[in-house]
């Protein structure tokens, strides 16, 4: 009987050894890394990859009110029109 119960004793200790699983994600960094990915597909789409990405969806930003339309702020502003639910999405799942 003994040698029973360490066998069994010892199968279970090798079977909880071997399921050891990597950590999950919290559903948090997973939106965050699709969001972040889905942005950055939607960039090479519209051939701006070079583009930083947009850090809010207001068309007509204060901050850069009265400038000089440069390339930088042309594609920020194309960003925001041509991948709208992208950038939504992404700054939805930065916010904490």
């Amino acid at each position: 009987m003994r040698t029973c119960s360490l066998v069994l004793g010892l199968a279970l200790v090798a079977v909880a050894c071997r399921r050891t699983e990597a950590p999950k994600a919290s559903p948090a960094v997973e939106r965050l890394a699709a969001a972040e990915a889905a942005m950055e597909e939607c960039k090479r789409r519209v051939g701006l990859q070079d583009v930083a990405t947009p850090t809010a969806v207001v068309l007509d930003d204060p901050a850069t009110r009265g400038q000089e339309l440069t390339p930088e702020l042309a594609g920020q502003l194309r960003l925001k029109i041509q991948c709208r639910l992208e950038l939504d999405e992404l700054l939805a799942a930065r916010r904490p």
